[in-house]
């Protein structure tokens, strides 16, 4: 059986139950991190505990990013990531002990919970769910990086879906090769951050994800750094952002 260490795993591994896309688990961390920021700044106790508020950011992002999961669905794995161990299922004076049922009054009072908590991050954020993240820009700053050397190779996109099938040719583009799932990771946990996820424009943290997953498998920019940054962004990032992210993603 497993048991999360934190909030964080919990999260992660729930996204990963429910089988949501990298950008369904970005944006429920841009969420958490604009909630966080709102306590910072609140004289009043933090009504969500890290838990319900994980649930919460999963729930509204699955929605947003039009992935949608029923609360059953994310009630149901979340409860038994929460309570693996047998034991539970005979402590009598705990009412959420034990493995979920539906009907039940644990299911009840979660359920309950859930949107009211979600009615709390709603107020928060402003009802604006549509929220940028790194993850919209990945693909085509990755395409822009790379297209010297694409240029140079075959045009394995003019090709039929057949013929791509039949010699096994991957589908999805860059975003779905070895350097674009680096950087899809690398821009996930970069929503994770406090800093990059609250002070920097998602374009800004998103090239700072290709730079580094390109770092990480040996590719380098030869050209001026303040050039390579304009061309790639279509001007539309800060270099000193650039470099401020950069930097905060490679100590993490």
């Amino acid at each position: 059986m497993l048991l999360p260490k934190d909030s964080i795993a919990f999260t992660d591994a729930l996204a990963d139950v429910l089988r949501l896309p990298d950008e369904t688990l970005a944006m429920s961390y841009i969420y958490l991190n604009k909630y966080t920021r709102f306590q910072k700044s609140s004289t009043a106790p933090d009504p969500l505990d890290s838990y319900t508020l994980a649930l919460a950011t999963l729930s509204l992002a699955s929605k947003s990013t039009e992935s949608p999961r029923r609360l059953r669905e994310i009630l149901l794995p979340a409860h038994r990531l929460l309570h693996p161990s047998p034991a539970a299922q005979h402590d009598t004076s705990n009412t959420l002990a034990g493995p979920l049922k539906i009907p039940s009054e644990a299911y009840d009072v979660l359920r309950a919970t859930l949107v009211q908590a979600e009615l709390m991050l709603l107020r928060v954020l402003g009802f604006e769910l549509r929220l940028p993240t790194p993850m919209e820009y990945l693909s085509r700053y990755l395409e822009r990086a790379m297209q010297d050397v694409s240029d140079a190779g075959e045009d394995y996109e003019a090709w039929g879906k057949e013929e791509r099938a039949e010699y096994g040719v991957a589908e999805g583009g860059w975003i779905e090769s070895g350097l674009g799932r680096r950087a899809r990771e690398k821009a996930v946990s970069a929503c994770k951050n406090y800093q990059l996820a609250n002070l920097f424009p998602a374009r800004a943290v998103a090239l700072g994800c290709v730079y580094e997953a390109l770092n990480e498998r040996g590719l380098t920019v030869q050209e001026d750094m303040a050039e390579w940054v304009d061309h790639i962004s279509s001007g539309k990032v800060d270099l000193e952002d650039f470099e401020e992210v950069t930097l905060e993603i490679h100590k993490h």
